[in-house]
């Protein structure tokens, strides 16, 4: 398949940020004695950054599909870890056809399937971080986009 279009990323994370700020709220209490900057560096730094574990890259694939790459880190098991290589696991991750002609409305609900369907292959486990995605999705012609 040719890829014709990229779309957009979301950023698949080993945890959702509140479970990881409170393992590091536990961290830096339990080492009360290092200052709280050198706690939060010896824990793995902030999550935003730091427990990033692969991205969903969505594209078109020729005139009428919906893809999706998954990239990975290449280690075996996720853990807190500041050392990543990304590899390209899947280059198909979700494929959804699509009506080039379908209406907005249409198109985001088909967009929204895709993801759902990654989200349900990476499993309960893993979090996706939509939340830039989401400010901007309800202002993106579709239509024009995926012509």
């Amino acid at each position: 398949m040719l890829k014709t279009k990229e779309l957009f990323e979301l950023p698949v994370y080993r945890l959702e940020e509140d479970k990881y700020n409170e393992s590091l709220r536990e961290h830096i209490d339990k080492h009360s004695q290092m200052s709280a900057d050198y706690s939060r560096k010896d824990y793995g730094g902030d999550w935003q950054y730091n427990e990033i574990i692969g991205f969903l890259r969505f594209y078109v694939s020729g005139k009428r599909q919906i893809r999706c790459e998954f990239w990975e880190t290449d280690a075996k098991i996720k853990v807190r870890t500041r050392k990543k290589r990304f590899i390209l696991t899947s280059d198909s991750y979700c494929t959804q056809n699509f009506n080039p002609s379908a209406s907005n409305e249409d198109l985001k609900i088909t967009i929204q399937n895709c993801i759902d369907h990654c989200k349900g292959n990476l499993g309960s486990k893993r979090h996706v971080d939509e939340r830039l995605f989401r400010e901007t999705f309800d202002y993106i012609d579709w239509s024009s986009l995926l012509a």
